[in-house]
Formats: structure tokens, sequence, C-alpha cells
């Protein structure tokens, strides 16, 4: 049941994109949209036949390409130019190591490299948030897009980095227990922060309707 509503939640995202923020300038919100369908296609492969057989390579695969997509989204969102280049170098060195360990991606799941790439994700988090809060001296705008994003990349990261730690010590038993319960709850959370975000980018765009002029003839500007 729960991996059902995690899949139903993984596709709200994505509609939700869709109808409300397509004529969007934010290249964050682009970035995300794409996170949203990628999670959503892994979700699928996992859980079909072929997928099954092939958990460890879709797992390391998937990783690669999260952090890809996160770490761009937080180059476009940063527009702090050490930042930036701080995000190319390390994800050059990210890159080179895990096709030096590309060998064994299909034999098991490469939790140091997740470890990693998720300790990167979670200081990107702090550094938007601080950045934010120091760029003006005006209170903290809550109700934005974007903040609700990296909150919600904040806590998936926060709840499955300890996972990540001890991933290559835990028992398949283990694994299956563990790790996916507190992953589909996880994804469940993001995925409706996620759409909390869209909504919001609605509400705050949305087009004030025009007023209906009724001609009144006994004023004289309607004569």
């Amino acid at each position: 049941m729960v991996q059902l509503f995690s899949l139903i939640s993984s596709l709200l995202p994505t509609i939700l994109f869709i109808l409300f923020c397509t004529k969007t300038k934010i290249k964050g919100l682009w970035v995300i949209f794409l996170y949203s369908i990628i999670s959503l296609l892994s979700d699928s492969i996992l859980n079909s036949t072929w997928g099954s057989n092939r958990t460890y390579l879709l797992w390391n695969i998937y990783t690669i390409i999260e952090y890809s997509i996160l770490s761009l989204f937080f180059y476009l969102t940063i527009k702090i130019r050490l930042i930036r280049v701080l995000i190319l170098l390390v994800s050059a060195i990210y890159f080179i190591v895990f096709v030096l360990l590309i060998r064994s991606i299909h034999l098991q799941f490469n939790s140091v490299l997740s470890f990693f790439s998720q300790v990167i994700i979670l200081g990107l988090c702090l550094v938007y948030l601080f950045t934010s809060m120091k760029q003006t001296p005006e209170p903290v705008n809550f109700l934005n897009p974007l903040f609700l994003i990296v909150i919600a990349l904040l806590l998936y990261v926060a709840f499955t980095l300890f996972l990540f730690i001890i991933a290559n010590q835990l028992s398949e038993k283990e694994m299956a227990e563990y790790w996916k319960n507190i992953t589909l709850y996880n994804n469940i959370l993001t995925n409706l922060l996620f759409s909390s975000a869209f909504l919001l980018y609605r509400f705050q765009n949305k087009s004030i309707p025009t007023e209906n002029h009724t001609v009144d003839f006994t004023r004289p500007n309607d004569r």
C-alpha cells in the first residue's frame, strides 16, 4: 500500500508542473521537474521484473544521475560565482571517482559514493539557506518555491544519510526492511513538498482577472 502511494506521489509533481509551471522562466523549477520524471522512471523500473534482478546496477546509476541533476539545480539557483566554481570542481572529482569504481557497478551498492553525494547536496542546501538570509537585510521570504524545494531536499538527505553510511553492513533482509521502508516514506514527503512548491508558484503568479466594466449611463464617463 505504501509502495503504491509512493508511486502515485511521484506522479503528482510532474502533473502539477505540466498544469501550472510550463511558462516559468525559473530554470531551477525545470530541473526539479526533470528530477521528478527521472525518479518516477526509476521507481517504475525498480518495481518491474527486469529491474528487480538488477537492483544494485540501477541504484548506482540513479545515484550518479540524481547527483548530476541536483548539482545542476544548485548551480543554477545559487548566484555566487565562487560557489558555482566549487560545484564544478567537486562534481568533476565525483565523476572521476565514479568512473574508477564503475567495474563493480552491478555487484554491490556503492554506499560510500552515495554518502559523499548526499553530503555534497546537504552542504549545498545549507549554503543556499545561509546565502539567502545574508543577501538581503529584509526578512527571508519563506513562501518561495525554490526555498521550499531546498527544504524538501534537505529533509530528503537528512532521512537517508545514515542509511547510506551503513548500507554495506546490512544484510539483504535488513536492506529490504529498513532501506525500502524509509525510502518510500521519504519519497512521499519529498514529492509532496515538490508539489507544494509548484502549487505555490501557481498561486504567486496567478494572473489577475480583468474586471468586468458595466456601463452606467448615469455616469458622465460612460456616456
